[in-house]
C-alpha cells in the first residue's frame, strides 16, 4: 500500500482533535470557549473543503470508486450540518442556562446535536481514506496541501 493517505489522515486528525476539544468544553459547560473552538474548527474545515474541492476533486480519475460529485455533495452536507450546529452553540452563549439542571440539559442537547455532524464526518473521512487518497497521485496531494496550516504528511 502506498503512503498517499498520510495527507488525508493528518488533515482529518487535526480537524477531529479540534472538534474533540470543542466537545470537551461542551461537556464542561464552558460554552464561551466551546464556541470559540467551534468557530476555529469551522474556519479550518472550510479551508480543508476548499482545498479538496478546488485542488483535488477535479483530478478524480475515471473509474474511481466514487465520483467527485459524491465528495462535493458530502462537503455541502457537512457544511450545512456545521452551520446548524454552530447556530445552536451560539444560541446557548447568547442565552446561557440559568441553573445547574439547565446547564446539564444544555450540555446533553449540544452533545446530541453534534452527533449527526460527527457521524457524517466519520463516514466521509473513511471514504476519503479508503478510496480518494489512493486514487490521486501522491505529488498532487502534496502540492494541494502545501502551505495549508498543519498539512504535514
Amino acid at each position: 500500500m502506498n503512503h498517499a493517505p498520510a495527507f488525508f489522515n493528518h488533515q482529518h486528525a487535526q480537524l477531529d482533535a479540534q472538534l474533540h476539544a470543542h466537545l470537551l468544553d461542551v461537556a464542561g459547560a464552558d460554552f464561551g470557549s466551546a464556541l470559540q473552538r467551534l468557530q476555529r474548527w469551522r474556519t479550518d474545515l472550510a479551508q480543508h473543503i476548499e482545498v479538496e474541492n478546488t485542488r483535488l476533486l477535479p483530478h478524480v480519475p475515471e473509474g474511481a470508486r466514487w465520483a467527485a460529485r459524491v465528495y462535493l455533495l458530502e462537503h455541502e452536507r457537512i457544511a450545512l450540518l456545521a452551520e446548524e450546529y454552530i447556530a445552536r452553540v451560539q444560541a446557548v452563549v447568547c442565552h446561557p442556562p440559568p441553573d445547574e439542571a439547565a446547564r446539564r440539559r444544555t450540555v446533553l442537547m449540544l452533545i446530541d446535536a453534534a452527533h449527526a455532524l460527527r457521524h457524517v464526518l466519520e463516514h466521509h473521512h473513511e471514504r476519503e481514506h479508503t478510496a480518494l487518497a489512493h486514487e490521486l497521485p501522491l505529488d498532487l496531494q502534496e502540492a494541494a496541501w502545501r502551505g495549508v496550516e498543519g498539512a504535514g504528511a
